[in-house]
């Protein structure tokens, strides 16, 4: 973990460390929060407040992509090592094959996605910069989000359609 954070919290004290950090109205993200208390992403998000996330297993990848590919707009977010890549687009369809989810069709948004080391699948309702974000975090074994897609915005909000489908996607993956 990055050496100059400024504070270590033993997991059972993080959930009111992260209520006090959220408080302070910073840009925030699962990453960032992580990096301040060193702790894993997901266990950022296990500890949110109520109401801010729900898990669903990550054997529910092709189900929860299929609904993503539903969305009028969506941002496609992959962090590495401090670099963020955002993909603005539809989430394009896929299939399994040859090991791995595979993304097909004509959007900007390709590749193959390892969907047997999603391990778990965060629906996070956290604002972010003033605004209201909603999106879906996937993690890998080491509680760390290997990609996310957020909720697409037109003039800085979510467009409403998107909004509803990730509460009821949200409500539905909580129950599988």
């Amino acid at each position: 973990m990055n050496d100059t954070c400024s504070s270590t919290v033993e997991k059972g004290s993080l959930a009111p460390a992260l209520a006090s950090a959220l408080e302070q109205k910073k840009p925030w993200m699962l990453a960032s929060l992580a990096r301040e208390f060193h702790v894993t992403e997901k266990d950022v998000a296990e500890q949110l407040p109520e109401g801010m996330c729900v898990f669903t297993p990550g054997e529910n990848f092709t189900r929860v992509w299929e609904a993503l590919g539903e969305w009028e707009k969506a941002t496609f977010i992959v962090q590495h090592e401090g670099h963020v890549f955002e993909i603005r687009c539809r989430i394009p369809a896929g299939k399994v094959g040859h090991g791995y989810y595979n993304i097909m069709g004509d959007e900007a948004l390709g590749g193959h996605i390892r969907a047997d080391a999603v391990t778990d699948i965060a629906f996070l309702s956290m604002p972010f910069m003033g605004l209201e974000s909603h999106s879906v975090q996937f993690f890998n074994a080491e509680g760390a989000v290997v990609f996310s897609i957020y909720a697409g915005r037109e003039n800085h909000s979510i467009i409403p359609s998107v909004r509803e489908a990730f509460l009821k996607l949200r409500e539905k993956m909580s129950e599988a």
